[in-house]
C-alpha cells in the first residue's frame, strides 16, 4: 500500500464531492468506485469522472474491495455513521468538514482509526493550499515576532429562515458554526496551537429553528495570544484572516478559506509597515469536468497531500492533525453550550 497510489471510492455525489473529484482525476489518480443511495445517479456520475464502478449503497462501497481510501462528501449529520462504517471495514477515510457533530463523535472516530491503524483526516482544505503553507513558513520563521492576536470573519447570506435548506435542519446539523466556523476557527488554532484555550467566551443569534445563524467568540490561550471571530449566515462578510505578531502582521486576503495571496507586513515605526505581497494560481481543472464553488481547483493540493502521506505510510496529515480536529469541536461544543444549539443527536 504505501508504494503504491491509492485507488480512491467516493461516498455521497453531491456537489462538493463533484468538485474534490476533479482534483482527483486532475492528480492522474484513480476513482476505483462512487456511491450514492441512488444507484443511476452513482452510475451517471461514476460515467462523468470515469470511475470504475457504481454502488447503489454505502456498505456496498465500503466492502469494495479495490478502494483503499473512501472520501466522505455526504451531509454533516451523518459523517460520524459513514466514516465510522468505513473505518470498521478497514477503509482509509478522507472526511469533509465536521468530521462529527460533537466531540463525542470526532472522539470515538479517532480512537478507532488509531485502534485499526487506518488514515484519517477530517477534510479542511484551507490547511493545503500554498498560501497557507506560506503564511505558516512566515510565522514559524519569527520574522514578524510573536503572534499575539488573530481576527477572522466568514458571512455569506443563506436562504430564508422560512425556506426548507439544510443550513436551518437542526436534524441535518445546520447552523453557521459547523458549516463555516471550522475555517475561522481553524486559523486561530494554526497560529496558537491544536489545544483548546483556557477562555472561551461565546455569543450570537439564533435561528427560527434554534440552530445558530449567527456565531461571534473571543478565544484567549494562556502565554500565547487571544483570537476574535465572527461566521454568519446572515451577510456577507469578507472572509478574511489578520495575524498581529510583536514586530509586524500576516494578512490572509479573500477568500481566506481558500486563499491565493497573503501580505507580509513587517513593523518600521508607529504604523509603518514595508509589505510584501505574496500571490498563488489555481491549478487547472481538467476539461472534461468543472467546478460548483470558487477555488475548488484547489482541491488538488488536499488530494496530492492525501496520497503522499498514505504512501509515507502515515496515518494522518501533520498540516491538520487529528489531536487538532478533537480541539476544534470542543470549541464548537462550548460555543454551542453557551448560546444554547442543541441537535438532537446531542440527547
Amino acid at each position: 500500500m504505501a508504494a503504491t497510489r491509492p485507488r480512491w471510492g467516493v461516498m455521497g455525489l453531491g456537489k462538493i464531492s463533484n468538485d474534490f473529484s476533479c482534483s482527483i482525476i486532475a492528480n492522474g489518480s484513480t476513482i476505483a468506485a462512487v456511491a450514492a443511495r441512488d444507484l443511476q445517479k452513482a452510475q451517471d456520475f461514476a460515467d462523468k469522472f470515469g470511475a470504475k464502478r457504481a454502488h447503489g449503497s454505502y456498505q456496498d462501497l465500503v466492502e469494495d474491495p479495490e478502494v483503499d481510501v473512501i472520501y466522505v462528501g455526504t451531509i454533516h449529520a451523518v459523517h460520524f455513521q459513514n466514516v465510522k462504517m468505513a473505518l470498521e471495514a478497514g477503509k482509509h477515510v478522507v472526511c469533509e468538514k465536521p468530521m462529527g457533530v460533537n466531540t463525542a463523535e470526532v472522539r470515538e472516530l479517532i480512537e478507532l482509526a488509531r485502534s485499526k491503524k487506518l488514515f484519517l483526516l477530517e477534510a479542511l482544505w484551507t490547511r493545503f493550499f500554498p498560501a497557507i503553507r506560506k503564511a505558516r513558513e512566515v510565522l514559524a520563521s519569527g520574522e514578524l515576532g510573536e503572534p499575539r492576536y488573530v481576527q477572522g470573519n466568514f458571512g455569506f447570506v443563506a436562504p430564508p429562515e422560512d425556506e426548507p435548506h439544510r443550513l436551518w435542519d437542526p436534524e441535518q446539523a445546520g447552523g453557521a458554526m459547523l458549516d463555516i466556523g471550522p475555517y475561522v476557527l481553524s486559523a486561530a488554532t494554526m497560529v496558537f496551537g491544536s489545544t483548546v484555550p483556557e477562555q472561551i467566551a461565546c455569543t450570537g443569534q439564533l435561528a427560527k429553528t434554534g440552530v445558530d445563524k449567527d456565531c461571534v467568540l473571543a478565544l484567549s490561550w494562556a502565554g500565547k495570544g487571544s483570537a476574535s471571530l465572527l461566521c454568519t449566515l446572515s451577510t456577507n462578510l469578507p472572509d478574511e484572516v489578520l495575524v498581529v505578531c510583536s514586530n509586524g502582521q500576516l494578512r490572509i486576503h479573500p477568500p481566506a478559506h481558500c486563499p491565493l495571496r497573503i501580505t507580509v507586513a513587517k513593523a518600521v515605526g508607529g504604523g509603518q509597515f514595508e509589505e510584501e505581497v505574496h500571490n498563488f494560481e489555481l491549478p487547472h481543472c481538467p476539461e472534461c469536468v468543472s467546478v460548483n464553488f470558487p477555488n475548488s481547483e484547489g482541491f488538488l493540493h488536499e488530494v496530492k497531500a492525501v496520497e503522499d502521506a498514505l504512501q509515507k505510510g502515515l496515518l494522518e496529515c501533520p498540516e491538520y492533525t487529528l489531536d487538532e480536529s478533537l480541539a476544534m469541536v470542543q470549541i464548537m461544543d462550548a460555543f454551542r453550550k453557551q448560546i444554547g444549539v442543541v441537535y438532537p443527536f446531542d440527547k
